[in-house]
């Protein structure tokens, strides 16, 4: 599973600064995309202070937030994230944990399941964003960003 993982963070992150990469080719970042992004992000740096047991209470998730910056914090969230993982065992990935949500509600779930939630949810808001380029620039071609894509590459079967 931390294979898995790792790898799936490593696959996240790529498909990160393929959005965040395309941005200055656009006329103008879509302010909806521009959010989804700051929240994919702060989400990710939220959800690893959860786990680590220090949740960072002063983040806010539905905030944009500047290109600059963003890439700072994916740059961020990628190492701490790699860390935390390459540092994980099996014991720690099939912890339990219980936290709560900005709405107070009190949940428990398995750390490893929290993981991959913050990938597929990350994965979720790309598609949107990539719908939102097209909608407001439709000759613009977003970014591919499939895990096959990401696969291929490493393999040096894509550029």
């Amino acid at each position: 599973m931390k294979e898995y993982l790792l790898r799936l963070y490593e696959y996240n992150h790529w498909a990160n600064l393929k959005h965040l990469d395309c941005w200055p080719r656009l006329p103008q970042v879509p302010a909806r995309a521009q959010l989804l992004m700051s929240h994919v992000l702060v989400a990710q740096k939220l959800w690893l202070s959860r786990i680590q047991g220090n949740p960072d209470l002063s983040l806010h998730i539905w905030e944009s937030r500047s290109l600059p910056d963003l890439l700072a914090l994916a740059e961020a969230n990628h190492q701490s994230w790699r860390t935390y993982l390459q540092a994980a065992d099996a014991a720690e990935l099939a912890r339990t944990m219980t936290y709560q949500n900005f709405q107070k509600i009190t949940y428990t779930n398995v750390v490893q399941d929290i993981v991959i939630h913050t990938a597929n949810h990350a994965t979720y808001h790309r598609a949107q964003m990539a719908q939102l380029y097209r909608q407001a620039y439709p000759d613009f071609t977003p970014p591919n960003t499939d895990f096959i894509t990401f696969a291929r590459q490493l393999s040096g079967q894509a550029v």
